[in-house]
């Protein structure tokens, strides 16, 4: 399923975010932890919600929630 609007294109950006910080946390190494603490420290936290939420998102694209109201 291919992205179609701009929240489609964040969601899916965050998701991406998302598949390679928990690649790197099975190693072990929290990317988004190292990147993000200097910075601010509730950041990545924040940054793992949007993750979720981005995740919430799409799963609810795919199986197709609205979609039946739209048409």
């Amino acid at each position: 399923m291919r992205p179609q609007n701009a929240l489609d294109w964040v969601a899916f950006v965050l998701l991406l975010i998302g598949a390679f910080a928990w690649g790197a946390f099975v190693t072990d190494v929290n990317v988004l932890d190292r990147l993000l603490e200097p910075i601010a420290d509730p950041l990545d936290d924040t940054v793992f919600i949007l993750i979720a939420a981005a995740g919430l998102y799409w799963i609810a694209r795919v199986i197709g929630v609205g979609r039946r109201a739209r048409q």
